[in-house]
């Protein structure tokens, strides 16, 4: 375990010595988690609560140092029976724990692999990871640069990628969906949000919308082979739309569009 530091009252510091490739599991309902470069094995806890010395004290954070994994918990559900009130006194309890959820901030080493479940809490990673894997309601997750894969499942949070070698595989509803460097596959699913990648790399790129546009920007000279469809919005491609254009002999870029009211265009870069 970590020792406490004694800090500002609304905050709680941790140190944990982890090792690089850890692997960092985080359970918040509305905190948020931030992921950074500095002093490997930071934790830094913040609440807004009303109490927040006893807020912080109910979070669990553990490491396994031969599995070397760090798991924090802020157990919002075990706040709850604080109020043994009910009808409208115990909602509003329940919502208000929840809305003085636990934000978490962690320094973490290279290569290291998060996983995030969250009912409205964002990850904003500015580190370099290993894998990102993030299970959410309505959060949004950004990552600077990813040198592995990337899973994300949320209703209304948007995606937003730095450079990925992937695969990226996305479940969506409303949210946007942003790629700036991509290396590896991508398989997006969205109703309504736009799906914006630009490709680097070979791979396999499979996105279905419904009414959200898709714009792929395709790497000068890299073979691409299209198969892409929207069956009332419009369809735009520098690359020719029956065939395969690029450099003959390298591995080609495979892709797939499935449109139903959404624009498709398909770019070099």
């Amino acid at each position: 375990m970590g020792e406490l530091s004694e800090v500002a009252p609304a905050a709680r510091v941790e140190h944990f010595d982890l090792r690089e490739g850890a692997d960092i599991e985080v359970t918040t309902a509305s905190g948020d988690v931030r992921l950074v470069e500095g002093e490997v094995g930071t934790v830094r806890l913040t609440t807004t609560d009303a109490d927040p010395a006893t807020r912080l004290g109910r979070v669990e954070c553990a490491y396994d140092a031969a599995a070397n994994r760090l798991a924090i918990d802020t157990k919002v559900l075990k706040g709850l029976g604080t109020d043994k009130g009910k009808g409208m006194r115990a909602l509003k309890g329940i919502i208000g724990y929840a809305r003085n959820d636990v934000d978490v901030v962690v320094a973490v080493p290279r290569g290291a692999r998060v996983r995030l479940r969250t009912a409205s809490g964002n990850l904003v990673a500015e580190a370099t990871l290993a894998r990102v894997e993030v299970a959410s309601a309505s959060g949004d997750v950004r990552a600077t640069r990813v040198e592995g894969p990337v899973k994300v499942q949320t209703a209304s949070g948007e995606l937003d990628l730095g450079r990925v070698v992937g695969p990226v595989t996305a479940k969506l509803v409303s949210g946007d969906v942003r790629v700036e460097g991509l290396e590896g596959d991508l398989s997006v699913q969205s109703v309504s949000g736009q799906v914006t990648a630009s490709v680097v790399a070979p791979g396999r790129i499979d996105v279905g919308s419904v009414s959200g546009d898709v714009t792929v920007e395709v790497r000068a000279g890299l073979l691409v082979e299209l198969d892409v469809r929207s069956v009332s919005g419009q369809v735009s491609s520098q690359i020719a739309l029956d065939g395969a254009a690029g450099e003959a002999g390298e591995r080609p870029l495979t892709l797939k569009v499935r449109s139903v009211s959404g624009d498709v265009r398909v770019r070099r870069a």
